[in-house]
C-alpha cells in the first residue's frame, strides 16, 4: 500500500513539474515561439528605446535558450540594426560580428552578404569609408561565387553610392553601369518587376548624378531621360518626381532656366499629390535659386519667405533651412539691401552653431541610451541563467522520478496477484467523487471562456470598423494590448473562430481594403506599388506583393495593368 501511494505521489509530482509553462516552453513548439518572437521584432513600429530593445532582447533570449543558430543570428542582426539606428555604431558593429559567428559564408551566403553590407554601412557612419569599400568587395566575391544575382546588384549599388560619396566618380559610374547591365542582360524586370524596377530607375538616377558631378551635363541628361521613360512605363510616379527634380538641377547648371523651372514645377506637383512636405520644400528652394539665377529677386524672396514659415511648421529640414537663409542673404546682397543681408548672415551663422552644438550632445544621449540598454541586457542575462539552472534541476529530478517510478512499477507488476485486487476495489470509490467536480469546473470555464471570446471578437470588429489595420504599428502585440488581452489568447481565438493566424487575418483585411479602394478610387490606381503598400500599412512593397498574390492569385503589377 505504501509503495503504491509513493508511486502515485511521484507520478503526480512529475505531471505538475511537466505542467510548468516556463519548463514546457522549449519542448512544445519551439519553432512557433521563435517565429512569433521574430514577428514581434519585425512588426513593432514604436520609437521608445526600452520597448524596441526589450522585444529584441526577448527574441535573443529565446533563440539562445533553445540554441537555435538561425534565430540567434537574426537576433544579433536585429540588435545591430537597433544600435545603428541610434547612432551607437561600435555596439552595432559588435552585434553584426556576433551574427557572423552563427553563419557560414558557404552554407548561407545570403545572410553573410546581408551582414557584410550592414557592417560596411556602419563603417561609413564611423568615417571608415575605404574600409567599407574593402568589406563590400569581400561581399561581392561571396555573392559572385554563389551566383546570387540580386545581392550582386545590391553590392554594386552600394559600392557606387560609396564611390559617389568619396568623389571617385569613375568607380561610381562603373558600379552603376554594371548593376544596370546585369538587370538588362538577365531580363530581371521581365521576370520580377516588383524587386528590380525601383533599383533599375535609381541606378540611372545615381549614374546621372555622377556625370553631373563631373559637369558632363549632356551625359547626365541622357540617363535622366532614360530613367523617366522607365518610370513612366512602369507607373513609378514618385521615381519620376525625383528624376524631374534632378533634370531641373541639370538644366539650371546649363543655364536653361525656363526648362529648369518647368521640370522643377512638374516635380513639385507630384510631391504635392504624395503630400511629401519635406520634398516640396526642397523643390521650393531650387525654384527660388532658379529665380535668383535669372535675376528675378522678388519671386525668389517670395518663395524664401514661404520657406521660413514652412520651417516653423516643421516642413523643412534644418540643413535645408540653413541653405535657404544663405540664399536669402545673397539675394539681399544682390539688391544692395545690406541691413537685411546682415540679419540673414547672422541667422545662418546662429543656426550653424546650434547644429554643431546639438551634434556635440549626441554622445551624451547615446550614453544614456546605452545605460538603459545595459540594464535590459543584464536583466535578460540573469533570467537566462536562472532558467538554465531551473531546467537542469528539473531534468535531474525528472530522471530520478522516472527511475523510481519504473522500479516501483516493475515491482507492482511482479506482485500483481497481491496488488491488482485492491486497486480494482478502491479505484471506483476514488473516481466516483472526482467526475462531478471536473464537469462543474469545465462547465464554468466554458461559460466564462465563451463570454470572453465574444467580447474579444466584438472588440476586433470595432477595430476593423476603425480601419486599424492600415496603421503599421498594429502587430499582434499592439492589437492584443489594445483589446485588453494577451498575444497567445488572441492567436488562439483567431485560429479557432476565424481559422487563420494573426498575419493572415491582417493581410486579409489590408488586401480586401486595397481591392475595394482600387475599384472605387481612380487616383489610387495611379499610385506605384510601393506607395499603395505604404498606404495600406505595409513596411515594404515585397510583403504587400506576396500578400496580394496569396489572396488574388496575381501580382499587383499585373492586376494594376488590367484595371488602369
Amino acid at each position: 500500500m505504501m509503495n503504491r501511494f509513493f508511486l502515485y505521489y511521484l507520478l503526480f509530482f512529475l505531471i505538475i513539474a511537466c505542467g510548468d509553462p516556463s519548463l514546457q516552453e522549449g519542448t512544445n513548439s519551439t519553432k512557433q515561439l521563435l517565429e512569433e518572437a521574430e514577428e514581434a521584432v519585425l512588426n513593432y513600429q514604436g520609437i521608445e528605446t526600452d520597448s524596441i530593445m526589450q522585444l529584441r532582447m526577448e527574441y535573443y533570449h529565446k533563440a539562445s535558450t533553445f540554441n537555435d543558430s538561425v534565430h540567434t543570428y537574426r537576433a544579433h542582426f536585429y540588435l545591430g540594426e537597433f544600435y545603428q539606428s541610434r547612432g551607437i555604431y561600435k555596439d552595432a558593429m559588435s552585434e553584426y560580428e556576433k551574427a557572423l559567428q552563427h553563419i557560414s559564408d558557404d552554407a548561407d551566403s545570403a545572410r553573410y552578404v546581408q551582414t557584410k553590407i550592414a557592417i560596411a554601412t556602419t563603417e561609413i557612419e564611423l568615417g571608415n569609408k575605404y574600409k567599407a569599400g574593402e568589406i563590400l568587395l569581400d561581399a561581392y566575391e561571396v555573392a559572385q561565387r554563389n551566383k546570387r544575382t540580386m545581392q550582386l546588384i545590391n553590392v554594386n549599388g552600394n559600392m557606387g553610392i560609396l564611390s559617389l560619396d568619396l568623389k571617385n566618380f569613375q568607380d561610381a559610374k562603373k558600379s552603376f553601369k554594371e548593376a544596370i547591365q546585369t538587370i538588362e542582360e538577365k531580363q530581371l524586370i521581365a521576370k520580377d518587376s516588383i524587386n528590380y524596377v525601383e533599383d533599375y530607375i535609381n541606378y540611372h538616377m545615381f549614374l546621372a548624378k555622377a556625370y553631373q558631378a563631373e559637369t558632363m551635363l549632356d551625359s547626365a541628361m541622357s540617363y535622366i531621360d532614360k530613367g523617366i521613360v522607365i518610370a513612366d512605363f512602369y507607373k513609378d510616379i514618385e521615381g519620376k518626381a525625383y528624376l524631374y527634380e534632378l533634370k531641373g538641377k541639370t538644366y539650371t547648371a546649363q543655364e536653361k532656366y525656363e526648362e529648369a523651372h518647368e521640370n522643377l514645377t512638374a516635380s513639385k506637383e507630384i510631391f504635392i499629390d504624395f503630400e511629401n512636405e519635406k520634398q516640396i520644400s526642397k523643390i521650393m528652394y531650387l525654384l527660388a535659386n532658379n529665380h535668383f539665377q535669372k535675376g528675378e529677386t522678388s519671386e525668389a524672396l517670395e518663395l524664401l519667405d514661404e520657406l521660413e514659415a514652412r520651417y516653423q511648421q516643421k516642413f523643412l529640414l534644418e540643413t535645408d533651412y540653413y541653405d535657404a537663409l544663405v540664399l536669402k542673404a545673397n539675394v539681399y546682397k544682390s539688391t544692395k539691401q545690406f541691413e537685411n543681408e546682415s540679419v540673414y548672415r547672422q541667422k545662418s551663422a546662429d543656426l550653424q552653431k546650434e547644429i554643431a552644438e546639438r551634434q556635440d550632445k549626441t554622445a551624451f544621449f547615446q550614453t544614456a541610451t546605452q545605460y538603459e540598454i545595459e540594464k535590459l541586457k543584464n536583466k535578460f542575462e540573469a533570467q537566462h541563467q536562472k532558467d538554465e539552472k531551473r531546467f537542469y534541476s528539473f531534468l535531474a529530478i525528472a530522471i530520478i522520478v522516472i527511475g523510481v517510478f519504473g522500479f516501483l512499477l516493475y515491482k507492482q507488476i511482479s506482485k500483481k496477484k497481491v496488488v491488482v485486487v485492491p486497486a480494482v476495489k478502491s479505484e471506483p470509490e476514488k473516481t466516483a467523487s472526482i467526475p462531478p467536480k471536473k464537469e462543474k469546473s469545465t462547465t464554468q470555464t466554458s461559460i466564462k471562456s465563451d463570454k470572453t471570446v465574444d467580447e474579444i471578437l466584438q472588440k476586433l470588429k470595432n477595430l476593423e470598423a476603425q480601419e486599424f489595420y492600415l496603421n503599421p504599428k498594429y502587430n499582434l502585440y499592439a492589437t492584443a494590448k489594445k483589446i485588453d488581452t494577451n498575444t497567445t489568447y488572441l492567436s488562439t481565438i483567431l485560429n479557432t473562430h476565424k481559422k487563420m493566424t494573426f498575419t493572415e487575418y491582417l493581410n486579409n483585411l489590408r488586401i480586401q481594403y486595397t481591392l475595394n479602394r482600387l475599384a472605387n478610387d481612380k487616383k489610387f490606381r495611379m499610385y506605384t506599388i510601393k506607395a499603395i503598400a505604404k498606404e495600406v500599412g505595409y513596411k515594404s512593397h515585397g510583403s504587400f506583393s506576396r500578400a496580394f498574390k496569396a489572396k488574388t492569385g496575381e501580382n499587383p503589377s499585373t492586376y494594376l495593368k488590367k484595371i488602369r
